[in-house]
Formats: C-alpha cells, sequence, structure tokens
C-alpha cells in the first residue's frame, strides 16, 4: 500500500508538471517562477533523478541547505517533503509537505505526501481527512482503492498487540573522580577526616542484566512488569562498591489523548557487600497529548526509603512530584521540560534528614542518523532540611547533568554502545556535603532478537 502510494503521488506531481495544468493554477504560478532560475531548475531537476532512483537521503542533502532560500515555492517544498519522509524525519516532512499544501490548494500530491506522513507519524486524526478530501475528487480506480486502503486501516478496530518480553545485558567501563561523591576538604569543625570520607577517584565496571515484559490486554490497555540486578566495582574505592536488584510492574494505559501509567516499584542495594538501602513505593503518571506536537503530563511518586541499623537515622518516606510538558520536533526527537516538587519525612525522632524539595529539569532526545541519538539532561534540586547539622542550618542545591549518545546495532541486531558523561555539583551550606563528581563511562547493552 505504501509503495503504491508513493508511485501514485511522484505520477501525480510529473502529470501536473508535463501535461495538464490549468495556467492559472497556483502550483503552475510556482513552477513558472522557479523554473525562470535555470541553476535552480537544475537543482530541483538532479532531485527528481534522486528520488525516482529511490535515493531520498541524498535528495534531501542536496534541498536542504537551500530551504531558508527556496521555502515557499510548492514545487522546491514538495520535493523536500518527499525527500524528508522517505529518509524517516517525519517531523520536517510534515512541516515542508504543509507549506507546499497551503501554497498549490490544487496539488493532490502534496496533500497526497502531507497525508501518508500524518499516518506514518500515527496522527491518523490529521491524516484520515486529507485522505477523505483526496477520495472526493473522483480519482483513477488504481488511486481510490490506495486511499481506501489508507482510510479503512485508520477505520480498523485496533487488535490486541503481542506480549513483548525483552531480556538484556550490559557492561559499563570508565571512570569516576569522586566515587565515594565526597568532600575535598581535609578537615571539618578541626578534625581530620577519614579516608573514606574524603573525595576519592577510581576508574569502575559495572555488570548489569534484566528483562522488560509488556503484556497487552487490548489495544490501549497492558501489564509491565521489569527487573534489574547490576554490581558497580571501584577498584580504587572499594568501600563503595555497590550492588543493587530492583523490581517495577504496574499498568500502562492509552486512550484518545490521555494516557498514563500505575506501577509498583521496589530496590534493595548493598555497599562494600552489607546490605545497605532499600525502598519500595508507587509511581503513577498522567497525561495528555495537547496536539500533535505537545504533551501534558504529572505525576507523583511516593515511598519508604530505609538504612539499615547503623545508620537507621537517615530513614525518610519520600515524596516527590513533577508538572511537565513535552514538544516533539520531529518523529524521533523530543524536547521536555518538568518541574519538581516534593518532601523527605523523617522516621526516627531527633532526625535532622527531614526536608523539602524544589527543582527543574530539561532534557532533549533526538536522533543523529537512522539508528543513533543522543540524549541531553539538566537539572537542579534543592533541598531545604529541617534539623541543624553539627548546629549549622542545612540547604544542598545539586545540579546534574547527563550527554549521552547512543549507536544502535553495532555490529549486530541488537547491541548497542554509548558513550556518556555525567556531571554532580553538590552545594551545601554544611561542607562537609559539598562535592563535585564527573564520570566518563562506555555503556554496552545487549539485546538478544
Amino acid at each position: 500500500m505504501v509503495a503504491a502510494a508513493k508511485l501514485f503521488c511522484r505520477a501525480l506531481l510529473f502529470v501536473a508538471l508535463l501535461a495538464g495544468l490549468p495556467p492559472g493554477s497556483a502550483i503552475a504560478q510556482e513552477t513558472m517562477q522557479i523554473a525562470a532560475n535555470a541553476e535552480v531548475r537544475e537543482l530541483l531537476g538532479q532531485a527528481e533523478s534522486l528520488l525516482a532512483a529511490g535515493d531520498s537521503q541524498s535528495a534531501y542533502d542536496l534541498l536542504r541547505p537551500r530551504e531558508a532560500e527556496l521555502a515557499g515555492h510548492a514545487y522546491f517544498d514538495y520535493l523536500l517533503g518527499v525527500a524528508a519522509l522517505d529518509s524517516d524525519r517525519i517531523g520536517e516532512a510534515i512541516l515542508s509537505l504543509r507549506r507546499a499544501a497551503n501554497a498549490a490548494p490544487q496539488f493532490s500530491g502534496a496533500r497526497m505526501e502531507l497525508a501518508r506522513a500524518h499516518f506514518d507519524a500515527g496522527e491518523t486524526n490529521l491524516a484520515r481527512p486529507l485522505f477523505v478530501a483526496l477520495l472526493a475528487e473522483s480519482p483513477p480506480p488504481g488511486v481510490r482503492k490506495v486511499l481506501d486502503q489508507y482510510i479503512a486501516s485508520i477505520d480498523a478496530k485496533p487488535g490486541t498487540p503481542p506480549s513483548d518480553f525483552s531480556p538484556y545485558a550490559e557492561l559499563m567501563i570508565g571512570y569516576d573522580d569522586n566515587a565515594n561523591g565526597s568532600t575535598d576538604e581535609q578537615q571539618f569543625l578541626g578534625f581530620t577526616l577519614s579516608p573514606d570520607n574524603l573525595e576519592t577517584d577510581s576508574s569502575f565496571y559495572e555488570a548489569g542484566a534484566g528483562f522488560n515484559w509488556t503484556v497487552p490486554r487490548s489495544a490501549s490497555f497492558a501489564w509491565r512488569l521489569g527487573a534489574h540486578a547490576g554490581y558497580r566495582k571501584n577498584p580504587d574505592a572499594e568501600f563503595v562498591d555497590a550492588g543493587v536488584f530492583s523490581g517495577v510492574g504496574g499498568i500502562i494505559w492509552h486512550g484518545g489523548s490521555f494516557f498514563g501509567r500505575a506501577e509498583a516499584e521496589a530496590y534493595r542495594a548493598t555497599r562494600d557487600g552489607e546490605s545497605n538501602e532499600s525502598y519500595s513505593g508507587v509511581n503513577i503518571l498522567l497525561g495528555r497529548n495537547l496536539s500533535d506536537r505537545w504533551d501534558l503530563n504529572f505525576s507523583f511518586r511516593g515511598g519508604a526509603l530505609r538504612y539499615d541499623d547503623a545508620i537507621e537515622i537517615l530513614d525518610v518516606n519520600r515524596i516527590v512530584y513533577s508538572l511537565g510538558t513535552a514538544y516533539r520536533f520531529q518523529s524521533r526527537g523530543r524536547i521536555a521540560f518538568e518541574a519538581i516538587g516534593g518532601s523527605d519525612s523523617e522516621q526516627q525522632s531527633g532526625s535532622p534528614y527531614g526536608n523539602s524539595k524544589i527543582g527543574a529539569r530539561l532534557s532533549v532526545n533526538a536522533p543523529l542518523g537512522k539508528s543513533s541519538y543522543w540524549f541531553l539532561s539538566v537539572g537542579s534540586l534543592t533541598s531545604d532540611y529541617d534539623g541543624l547539622f553539627f548546629g549549622v542550618p542545612r540547604e544542598d542545591t545539586q545540579l546534574t547533568s547527563v550527554l549521552q549518545f547512543e549507536f544502535r546495532d553495532v555490529l549486530t541486531d541488537g547491541l548497542t554502545i554509548a558513550p556518556r558523561l555525567r556531571y554532580i555539583d553538590n552545594d551545601s551550606d554544611v561542607s562537609l556535603y559539598d562535592y563535585d563528581r564527573t564520570e566518563v563511562g562506555l555503556l554496552i547493552r545487549w539485546v538478544p532478537r
């Protein structure tokens, strides 16, 4: 069906240009304006040839640098949109094809490709009216069949997707200039700190394995289970070697413009071979698609954070909530912002570790190519503690940033290589908790297929 639709759109274009547009039509006028420039006419001819040969990437590379100059001409926008769509740049394709359709409303080829772009983006509410309008123009029988197939596909009641069980194994190696997250001050309140409480750098390696299992019960509702086990070794800071086992289970759903999840989650962690920390709680998210590009969501996470008997003064009940919005600037590109609030409620009498939290986070996820991506996250969280620490009020502001690149299906299907840079700066009123930390690592993950 898709191949037939592509051929139909190309046919509409060339028939219009070579044999049949009324001289006063919008597309004819645009074509004449562009054709007046021999250099541009040659550019578009090259793009046509590349598209006809199936080389959409080269056509896109040829046309994209001229967009600022030629955008607004229906023919150029059409070719650029087709090249973008066929090279998996759906968001860019929609913008270009929308310009072409607006500039030349009679240009059926542009409207057909725009409908297909919305369809490929999953925006069937926008694609269907365009297909219906084209159907009303009494197209030839072959074209009518293609349009009927698209409309029937959109109108068909979705079936229940199959279950998806995805195990994985991963290995990460790198260097951490402050593996124990400690101050670089040698003394505190006149006392010399032990080496374990001083900034210690170390190389590290981390191994882990787990699975994600989604079990749909309908087209809009599914059960989700997941588990992960991992261990991190720091050869030059063995006293902070850490292991973790975590699990999550719950539901995910979407209906109309709404979506969400509700999950129970828990983890248990060890430090230097001894049980150290545990958490159990719930994670709830509710969201709504405001448009084909904008989302709004609210999340709530609450649970009990507990430590071993020697440091049970750290025990708190934690609540974190956020209000966020996300913008999809292309089919695989997304930028998101969230405002964060929350609190820790101390569980031991006299504990100073109760606090209130406020912060924000900005993140960007975008493709680098067909199977590679980059991710950037920058966030700040301020924790204002209720009690006194060594007789001093305490407020910490932690800046966290992560930059990661992902190269998927490297050498073989399912193998991902991801270099990562992480930086933490914890600014505290109490110098014992004031530190910064930089970690450079390389993650290798394998998902069997």
